[in-house]
């Protein structure tokens, strides 16, 4: 584990670990009896949302490796070797492949069921998505591969596949396939991935806007196997990354269907709808 792992893991889980609960919480922080003393009043602010924390009675405070630092005197290395068991609780592993992963005796789907697990609530959380719960190929995703056990975020396909995501992962389990949600509209928007939909969702929540159908392509490499489905729309709203495979596919559909409008003119400053939805989170915050 290096320290931008280290950080990530919530210092909330470490003092759960310890025996300590908070005696007040509000939105954003909670407050606890010091960890590092004896005392009636409690001193110890934890901001959940940003991950730090501050003891008003040492005057001390920071991330979750000076937590432990603190709090056992630890060196940086050693920090690192006792934070390990947190992530081995969060049952992460790294995972890099976007290869489709095939269902065998030794890979599969364990169980399928709505997204509940602090890790991956707090994943969401820090991609600024709140408005998924209503999605219903939207689940938390138990499998295995070689014998070990993951869990992520899926995201359904129109082949049953699921598309994969966590802190580490990105692959895809089963077959690769765009997914397509129909809600019997004239409009359709297209997306690259699952999380640009889902951003697109958040952003223009509160805005009068005509209820579309929407084509997430889970891939821009399947454009051109699934251009025929544009051809059922009036109009057609394509929000692909601002990089050059972008470039070329929302290129490729503007040929090919000349009143398709190019959104991302709307965050053309930023590489995809997530990182614009973090922008905008973070000039309101």
């Amino acid at each position: 584990m290096n320290t931008t792992q280290a950080r990530e893991i919530p210092i909330e889980k470490v003092l759960q670990n310890l025996g300590c609960e908070p005696t007040k919480c509000n939105e954003t922080e909670s407050w606890y009896l010091s960890p590092f003393r004896i005392e009636k009043t409690a001193s110890f602010k934890l901001n959940r949302k940003i991950n730090r924390w501050f003891d008003h009675g040492e005057q001390v405070g920071g991330n979750v490796i000076d937590f432990v630092i603190q709090k056992f005197g630890f060196n940086v290395t050693e920090a690192l070797t006792y934070l390990e068991k947190f992530d081995t609780l969060f049952s992460f592993q790294k995972q890099i492949s976007e290869v489709p992963i095939k269902e065998s005796n030794t890979n599969q789907i364990e169980k399928i069921i709505p997204i509940q697990h602090f890790a991956l609530l707090q994943y969401l959380e820090s991609r600024h998505i709140k408005f998924y719960k209503n999605i219903e190929q939207l689940k938390e995703v138990h499998y295995i591969i070689n014998d070990k056990k993951y869990f992520g975020i899926g995201f359904q396909n129109n082949s049953q596949g699921w598309e994969i995501r966590s802190k580490y992962a990105k692959i895809c389990l089963k077959k690769k396939d765009i997914t397509l949600i129909r809600n019997g509209s004239q409009i359709l928007r297209v997306y690259e991935g699952f999380f640009d939909y889902l951003s697109f969702q958040q952003i223009w929540n509160n805005l009068p806007m005509e209820e579309s159908d929407s084509l997430i392509l889970n891939s821009v490499a399947l454009v051109e196997k699934n251009t025929s489905i544009l051809q059922n729309y009036k109009i057609i709203e394509l929000f692909l990354d601002n990089d050059e495979a972008g470039d070329k596919y929302t290129k490729l559909i503007s040929t090919q269907f000349p009143g398709a409008k190019d959104g991302r003119i709307t965050y053309s400053e930023c590489k995809d709808l997530n990182e614009f939805l973090d922008k905008k989170t973070c000039l309101k915050e």
